[in-house]
Parts: structure tokens; C-alpha cells; sequence
């Protein structure tokens, strides 16, 4: 299982985005797979996409809000109120970081679910998992 981040999914449907390219490429890699039993992402994940997007327009955001909660590109994890609470203790132990509640959020339920890699390009995942393709170099 690998986690889906706002960051691959926004940089996927942007063709303006600076890792749109990179991107494609790694998604290209599941072609021929059912996303859902190989791809991981949260509702908040979703959520915040979906908002994200809609800078490209709104249809394009409600495209891709029923691709991702008709589970075509990832498996949705609904976070409980729990695990909301450790990402909050988490987002407060890491003041030096740049970290979102969000990205927060996606670290309890990566780990909580034994998953070490993400689809991201930002360098907030390379600190404790592998990032594909991960930030430019």
C-alpha cells in the first residue's frame, strides 16, 4: 500500500504545475492496477484537493472530487476523532516544521497502517518515509 498526498494530486491534474511531468510518469507506473487496493489516501486528503483544485475551476474540482470518492484513484481512510487528536500532538511536538494539520494526519494513519511510502513532491514525507517522486532536485 502506498499514500496518495494533495501535493501528486494536485501536481496530476495541473498541467501548469512544476512536477505535473514527474508525476504523470509515476502514476503511468499503475496502469493495469485497481487503484484502491494499492493506493491509500484520507477524507482530508480529499478534501483539501478538491478545495486546492478548485483555483483550475469548479468543474474541474467536482471532476476530481467524484473520481476520488467513487475510490477510482485511491482507497479512502475516514479518520476517526482519535486519530485527529494525535495528529494535533503531532503538528504540536514539530513547531520547527512547516507541517500541515493535514500532512500530520496523513503520518498517524501511514503509520498506523504500516505504509512507508507516499506519491508526494513535497519534502514533508522524506522525513520518516520514501516520497515518489518527491520534491525536485
Amino acid at each position: 500500500m502506498i499514500f496518495l498526498d494533495t501535493s501528486f494530486l494536485f501536481a496530476l491534474v495541473s498541467s501548469k504545475d512544476e512536477h505535473h511531468q514527474r508525476v504523470v510518469e509515476v502514476f503511468k507506473g499503475f496502469e493495469g492496477k485497481r487503484l484502491s487496493e494499492v493506493v491509500l489516501t484520507t477524507n482530508h486528503v480529499i478534501a483539501e484537493t478538491i478545495t486546492l483544485t478548485r483555483t483550475l475551476g469548479h468543474e474541474q474540482a467536482v471532476r476530481l472530487g467524484e473520481r476520488l470518492y467513487a475510490e477510482r484513484l485511491a482507497r479512502i481512510h475516514w479518520t476517526t476523532p482519535q486519530e485527529e487528536r494525535e495528529a494535533f500532538g503531532y503538528f504540536k511536538r514539530h513547531r520547527d516544521k512547516d507541517y500541515s494539520i493535514v500532512d500530520c494526519l496523513s503520518f498517524v494513519v501511514m503509520e498506523q497502517n504500516g505504509i512507508r511510502e507516499a506519491l508526494a513532491v513535497d519534502s514533508d514525507f522524506t522525513h520518516r518515509f520514501t516520497a515518489r517522486p518527491g520534491p525536485a532536485r
